[in-house]
């Protein structure tokens, strides 16, 4: 028997388009519930120019919203790239100050399945329930900035898209 290997596309491009696979799913046309959370916040806090860092194209499509590349000229920047919560928990914590010294504004979206990926040792009291140690982690670590939490607390059993957009949502300001 001959086995022919056929090569497929690249896994980061796959990854690119991982939304719209998901998308394709179903007959519907639907929005996911986080993505439209997003743009509500973003519509509802009356920022006009967004600086979006994403991995997954997610397609934001509201005429309300301009999305610029030039991060000095952002109102607000949106962080949806699943690379960033790979990062060691201080490079985390590093590029946050440095995207908080060009805008005041951050909206950052954490996958919480990466985090303390390389299982670093943290000194700071945490809660035993890892979702608020997470958030604690947050706030302990930024102490000059605001840190809201806007994540939805679930059990995740891999029915809520996380992969396309990271589930731990926070509001951080200078």
């Amino acid at each position: 028997m001959n086995v022919e290997v056929i090569p497929t596309r690249s896994l980061y491009k796959w990854a690119k388009n991982f939304k719209r696979v998901q998308d394709r799913f179903y007959d519907n046309q639907f929005k996911l519930r986080r993505l439209q959370q997003i743009e509500d916040f973003i519509i509802l806090n009356n920022f006009k120019t967004v600086h979006h860092i994403e991995e997954v194209r997610l397609d934001i499509d509201n005429p309300q919203i301009q999305f610029t590349s030039d991060i000095d000229v952002a109102d607000i920047i949106l962080v949806t790239h699943q690379g960033y919560s790979r990062y060691p928990c201080r490079g985390i914590i590093e590029q946050i100050e440095k995207w908080l010294e060009k805008c005041d504004y951050l909206y950052l979206c954490l996958n919480r399945h990466y985090l303390n990926i390389d299982n670093q040792k943290i000194n700071l009291l945490l809660p035993d329930d890892y979702l608020q140690a997470i958030t604690s982690w947050l706030i302990q670590s930024l102490p000059y900035n605001n840190v809201v939490d806007l994540s939805r607390n679930y059990l995740d059993e891999g029915k809520h898209f996380t992969w396309s957009i990271p589930d731990r949502h926070y509001y951080i300001t200078r």
